[in-house]
């Protein structure tokens, strides 16, 4: 099975926020190679990193990159324009995902726009599957529901949607994966969390995850935070008990299901 990075980032001088983090196209591949990932889906965020940029970087490497766009729906003035926004994406180019940074963007998933647009988006020929950053504690706008009801209101309102909950939750990781076992829409992600929270409790919380939702469990580098060679030697050690086929599942097969890269 090819290995897929669920998560990584670059830009286009390499800069990465104030950090010196090198998020170039360049090291990226380097980092790839190295790290014996085969493919990698790349994420515009809305308002730092343009959708454009992205869609030419991966039509570039199209055999390695896959596009992922970014929207921000409190940008928008209404739920309406929110959902004009989606909308008009397919325009723009052939996206592979829909990357919504709730934290970044200083919104409330719940907000009415943030809806709209989701709705928007599952009624689209061709609906996308949403890459939701889930770490949501921060000085970014206030959630109205706790993080596992927040997803819980999600994954209800829009059954049909696949939804891949970004660094699953973080610290709330354990309620996010009881959650994934129940809706068949629900992925949850392992990107940064697995590194992040090393030698935590979380660690017993991942082993879970891998154990018993790895037909649901996709893992990244969420680079340049971290590399591919980081995140799946993480992984390796969290999942050194397990059969090689669940790891297999979590480093490229659930990913490649999702994204139609192989038959379901």
């Amino acid at each position: 099975m090819p290995v897929i990075d669920s998560l990584v980032h670059v830009t286009p001088d390499g800069s990465w926020f104030g950090t010196r983090h090198d998020a170039s196209l360049g090291r990226l591949l380097a980092e790839m190679d190295a790290g014996g990932v085969d493919r990698a889906v790349v994420v515009a965020l809305a308002g730092h990193i343009d959708n454009g940029f992205v869609a030419r970087t991966c039509a570039a490497h199209g055999d390695r990159l896959i596009p992922g766009a970014s929207l921000d729906p409190s940008r928008a003035p209404s739920p309406a324009r929110a959902a004009a926004m989606r909308r008009e994406l397919d325009a723009e180019a052939d996206f592979a995902v829909l990357k919504l940074h709730p934290r970044l963007n200083g919104y409330d998933p719940l907000d009415p726009r943030c809806l709209a647009l989701l709705e928007a988006n599952a009624l689209c020929a061709r609906p996308l599957p949403v890459w939701l950053d889930t770490i949501w504690r921060g000085p970014g706008a206030a959630l109205s529901r706790a993080p596992a009801d927040t997803v819980h209101e999600l994954a209800a309102r829009f059954p049909d949607t696949p939804l891949v909950l970004l660094h699953g939750g973080g610290p709330d990781l354990l309620a996010l994966a009881d959650m994934a076992g129940k809706f068949p829409n629900l992925t949850l992600d392992l990107s940064l969390t697995a590194l992040y929270y090393a030698g935590s409790s979380l660690d017993a919380d991942i082993r879970f995850a891998l154990g018993r939702r790895d037909r649901v469990c996709v893992a990244g580098s969420d680079f340049p935070e971290y590399t591919p060679r980081e995140y799946i030697a993480r992984l390796r050690t969290l999942g050194r008990d397990l059969e090689p086929d669940k790891l297999d599942n979590v480093l490229g097969r659930t990913l490649a299901r999702l994204l139609g890269l192989e038959p379901a």
